[in-house]
């Protein structure tokens, strides 16, 4: 059951730090309890947010559900520890971007099976035969997201991508994989200074990027 629905949100607490040291060291203090009651009432409105915005034909109650789990285990076991800023605003971000990026990740896996049913031959017609196929709104239209960012972001996303990992970058651009890791904490901060619907557009533009680069990388069959 999402966590949002059967108790009141909980409110942020006054001192992050304090807070995440709490829920870090022990995890049995009231300020760790309701910092991480936060946490996970706000990973669970953005994935069904985004989940449902983004992806509603792929991605069912389920797939929901699971991915709120997975966004908790990955804070609890090292994002939250790297975490070096101070608000709630920053640390809100954070949180954001790892859901965004593990709602996407499940996306593209779902997205490649439903190809896999789309190709021709015998096997491939007995397995559609099995599970059935709705095409959603997003097989029929297809709109370009307008691309907020700085366009020196925009180009270094794009290498991201393009290069498939953080250390692939790392290495086509002869850096370490820590001067990588905090270019794309800068931009990701610069992205939580833009207004909502920017974000969204942002995160919108992001996806389709990722998307076609995923179809640049798969083998032609």
């Amino acid at each position: 059951m999402p966590f949002s629905e059967p108790q009141a949100t909980s409110p942020p607490p006054q001192n992050v730090r304090a807070a995440l040291d709490a829920l870090l060291a022990d995890r049995h203090g009231s300020a760790a309890r309701n910092l991480f009651l936060h946490l996970a009432q706000y990973s669970d409105r953005r994935v069904q947010k985004v989940a449902r915005n983004r992806y509603g034909n792929l991605l069912t109650d389920a797939h929901r559900e699971e991915l709120v789990g997975e966004v908790l285990f990955e804070l609890m076991n090292g994002s939250l520890a790297a975490f070096r800023g101070q608000t709630i605003g920053e640390l809100t971000a954070f949180v954001r971007c790892i859901c965004d990026r593990l709602v996407w990740r499940l996306a593209q896996k779902q997205i490649r099976e439903r190809d896999t049913l789309s190709e021709t031959g015998f096997a491939a017609e007995m397995v559609r035969a099995w599970n059935g196929s709705i095409p959603g709104p997003a097989d029929q239209f297809r709109f370009p997201a307008k691309n907020p960012l700085q366009e020196q972001d925009s180009k270094y996303l794009l290498k991201l991508l393009d290069a498939g990992s953080r250390a692939d970058l790392a290495r086509l651009e002869g850096v370490s994989r820590a001067a990588v890791t905090q270019r794309i904490q800068r931009i990701k901060r610069r992205i939580a200074e833009l207004s909502d619907s920017e974000q969204a557009a942002a995160e919108a533009w992001f996806a389709q990027e990722a998307e076609r680069s995923a179809g640049r990388r798969r083998p032609a069959v």
